[in-house]
């Protein structure tokens, strides 16, 4: 891993762009000013916007629309190496995001900036199952679904402080801030929270809610990054 002030070096006055398409359309270009006091989560961040190593944000959706924000999913992989280690700033794992997190040095308190997903904001399903222990079958549980590589992203339109326990600030919108208000406006699949059938589901533990849940803020139209890379 290259040190703390090579990295800030690299990143200092850095800034990256995507090119966003709604429904086949291009919807303009939004430009990002790196924060150069963040930087194993700018770099990271620096790193999949350019594409390195042919892992790119090129491509991804953007998958909630949310009151505050809106998200672009995570990549399913971070390596097409032979033995599948990621080389992006970071490596595999979260952990080096984890840090920086719990030492932030910006916090969601403004519309326009950047943020990569650390960990998840929903609580993980739980699964019981039973296993043989000392001759005995014993009830475990077990916490399902896969948790947050630090590739998702989001850009918050208004303050969203709901972010910052789970989100590392990386950055700053400095141009298309339109074209962020213009996708925040697209119809989205509505939150039904409120909703008496889905709240006795959720205390059932009915996977359906769940299912439901992952899709709420979701757009109707395709939304993804067309293109994107360093200024």
């Amino acid at each position: 891993m290259e040190g703390a002030e090579a990295l800030t070096s690299s990143i200092c006055h850095v800034q990256v762009y995507f090119d966003m398409n709604v429904a086949g359309e291009s919807q303009g270009r939004i430009v990002v000013q790196l924060f150069d006091d963040v930087p194993i989560g700018s770099r990271r961040f620096m790193d999949l916007a350019e594409g390195h190593e042919g892992i790119s944000y090129q491509l991804s959706k953007v998958d909630t629309i949310a009151p505050t924000f809106i998200r672009v999913s995570e990549l399913p992989r971070l390596s097409y190496s032979a033995n599948d280690t990621a080389t992006i700033t970071g490596g595999d794992t979260v952990e080096q995001l984890e840090v920086e997190l719990q030492d932030a040095r910006h916090a969601h308190g403004e519309q326009g900036l950047v943020s990569l997903v650390v960990k998840d904001s929903r609580p993980r399903p739980v699964k019981e199952r039973l296993v043989a222990y000392q001759g005995k079958l014993v009830t475990v549980q077990e916490q399902q679904g896969a948790v947050p590589n630090g590739s998702g992203f989001v850009i918050t339109t208004a303050a969203a402080p709901e972010l910052d326990t789970t989100n590392l600030v990386v950055g700053r919108v400095i141009g298309g801030m339109d074209v962020v208000e213009a996708i925040a406006q697209l119809p989205s699949v509505k939150a039904n929270t409120g909703s008496p059938f889905f709240k006795v589901a959720k205390i059932a533990g009915d996977k359906r809610a769940d299912v439901a849940e992952k899709g709420f803020g979701r757009p109707f139209k395709r939304v993804v990054i067309a293109q994107s890379g360093v200024v």
